[in-house]
């Protein structure tokens, strides 16, 4: 005979069965009945409610923890709270994080009043079913719970599509719900991948990659942010062995690059390790030339990663998104492990074969830092690039970088990041303050290291709150606030004229095109004083030697929360976009009079 549990104590086991420690959120009385229920549950291994500073924290934090876990949870209240998430899961939808929402609404009582009598409760619209339908579009799938006994597939409804399709799900629960009984689980649920591959469409996948490896004078290969989503690390490590056991003979070996959106998939230690590109077609040309492939194995084509641009073509074999893209070829139903399974056994099948040992990989140059600018003291004046040359130099295994979007991320991709998953980043999304507040995941999701994180100061004040997160649950996290005292990356996109320097510099008759906007001024802050509200230890550094002293201060102190301030030039830019910044062609030069300037191209 089945037992009666109720609907709080079903999620709750639902829950744990997928390993789940930490759930983020903001309390609210329509998920009181669920906390309630994980609270009073001494012995479960759900131990941690981690209450946020705020919804959009609060999502971000479970983000990153489902990132590194494999499956996240957060908890919100009806409207006003749903409403301020709702950046944090279509940034989770996009970038394929498995974070569920759960969002506390009004009791059904509550409801009907409200449909029939024209009553407005707190925290309601008066339109029906407002949240949830704002939340289909960015959730793989969405259920509004109104009873106990449709509840339990509800909920294992929206679990199974978030284990298949590594996204988020979404279930709303009215109040009066969650403490009806219902029945208990039968069987841990399990994802639903393995019942849509397609066997012969994987068979012809590998045959048509096979033969354009043997075709191809060189090759490389792109490791994709799939490989982490999906667990398939250690898979892609032997693939990768495989190759090159398969090319021992060649005098170099087949190597793989990552990109901005699955920096760090493996260890950028690890030998076969190129570096960290951005894959525009000019860039694919150095790396292979015109007779050679790019293998992407979990590796879907996002704006941040090619450069905007469509590099699919006769030299790109991408297996991505339960599909397989060779040129003008499409092969659906390709699951990706399978795939890559039978790939390695094909290539142990054809180790002999003289086509693949000619395979080569041109020699990349290897990414420089920027000569820094040396002060009268002799001490090094921090920039983007001594910054992160420094960083990058202090990093070991046991840090986790976080960094924020814009010219940080940018700049960033020139470290080397030791660990497997240490580097964290919201490279497809791309929505600016979303580092910060990651970091308090990161830290549930990885007790043993420490978080460290490198932000813009715009994007900083939009979460500054989640350091008094940090401090609160006793984490050790250090916070790096890059302080340029602009948007820069808006400016650069829009107009990048201020940014250039000498005689590339224009000056145009309208003044606003010759300084930073006003619009991109950001009001300033003394952001190493933020600690003194809210915890922690805080740190200004006005050069390298300075941060130096800082860095080792830092690592002996391994138990303190940090937030270190580190000014910038206005004007300063990392190398990799300082490089371009002439050419580079702003929003709103283009129709001005007389643009092009005869000295840009």
């Amino acid at each position: 005979m089945e037992r009666d549990i109720t609907v709080a104590q079903y999620l709750k086991l639902r829950l744990e069965q997928q390993g789940l420690q930490h759930m983020f959120g903001v309390a609210g009385n329509y998920t009181a009945p669920l906390l309630d229920t994980i609270l009073a549950d001494e012995c479960s291994p759900l131990r941690h409610i981690e209450s946020n500073a705020n919804e959009l924290c609060a999502g971000y934090a479970a983000d990153a923890y489902g990132r590194l876990k494999g499956f996240a949870a957060v908890y919100v209240t009806y409207s006003v709270g749903a409403f301020s998430i709702l950046n944090a899961i279509a940034g989770s939808f996009v970038e394929r994080v498995p974070v569920l929402l759960i969002n506390g609404a009004p009791t059904n009582k509550e409801d009907s009043i409200e449909k029939h009598t024209g009553l407005l409760y707190s925290h309601t619209t008066g339109y029906q079913f407002v949240d949830i339908n704002m939340f289909r579009p960015v959730t793989v799938a969405a259920e509004r719970i109104t009873n106990a006994r449709q509840a339990t597939y509800q909920i294992d409804s929206v679990i199974t599509a978030m284990l298949t399709e590594h996204r988020p799900g979404y279930l709303e629960v009215c109040e009066d719900v969650w403490r009806a009984p219902c029945r208990a689980p039968v069987e841990p649920l399990k994802s639903g991948r393995d019942d849509i591959c397609t066997v012969s469409s994987v068979d012809d996948a590998v045959t048509a990659t096979m033969k354009r490896l043997v075709a191809a004078k060189q090759a490389i290969v792109w490791a994709g942010i799939e490989l982490q989503r999906f667990g398939l690390q250690d898979t892609f490590a032997r693939l990768m062995d495989v190759l090159n056991k398969t090319l021992a003979s060649s005098e170099q070996p087949i190597r793989f690059v990552t990109s901005a959106w699955s920096k760090s998939v493996l260890s950028e230690r690890n030998q076969y390790f190129e570096g960290c590109y951005t894959l525009t077609k000019e860039e694919i040309d150095t790396l292979i030339g015109t007779d050679g492939v790019l293998l992407g194995v979990g590796a879907n084509t996002i704006g941040k990663d090619t450069g905007n641009q469509n590099i699919r073509g006769d030299r790109t074999v991408l297996a991505c998104d339960n599909s397989l893209f060779i040129g003008a070829g499409f092969y659906p139903g390709v699951d990706l492990k399978s795939f890559m399974v039978k790939l390695i056994q094909a290539l142990e099948q054809q180790a002999a074969s003289r086509h693949l040992m000619d395979l080569r990989i041109q020699q990349a140059e290897p990414v420089q830092f920027a000569t820094v600018q040396a002060m009268g003291d002799g001490s090094v004046q921090l920039g983007y690039d001594s910054f992160f040359g420094a960083l990058g130099e202090w990093l070991t295994q046991e840090e986790v970088l976080v960094v924020d979007a814009g010219f940080s991320l940018i700049a960033a991709q020139s470290v080397r990041i030791p660990a497997q998953n240490g580097f964290v980043a919201q490279a497809a999304w791309l929505s600016i303050g979303y580092s910060v507040a990651a970091a308090t995941g990161v830290k549930c999701a990885c007790p043993d290291n420490r978080a460290v994180v490198v932000v813009g100061d715009g994007a900083f004040q939009e979460t500054c709150q989640a350091v008094s997160d940090h401090h609160a649950h006793g984490q050790n996290t250090v916070v790096f606030v890059l302080a340029n005292g602009i948007y820069g990356i808006e400016q650069k996109l829009v107009n990048p004229n201020p940014f250039r320097k000498g005689s590339h510099k224009q000056e145009y008759p309208d003044p606003l095109l010759n300084s930073v906007y006003d619009y991109n001024d950001l009001p300033a802050w003394r952001y190493s004083k933020l600690v003194d509200v809210v915890g922690g230890t805080g740190k200004r550094v006005g050069n390298l030697d300075e941060l130096t002293s800082v860095l080792h201060e830092i690592r002996k102190n391994p138990n303190e929360n940090y937030v270190v301030e580190v000014p910038l030039n206005k004007l300063d830019l990392p190398s990799a976009v300082a490089s371009g910044i002439d050419s580079a062609v702003g929003e709103d030069e283009i129709d001005h009079p007389g643009w092009p300037p005869a000295n840009i191209f």
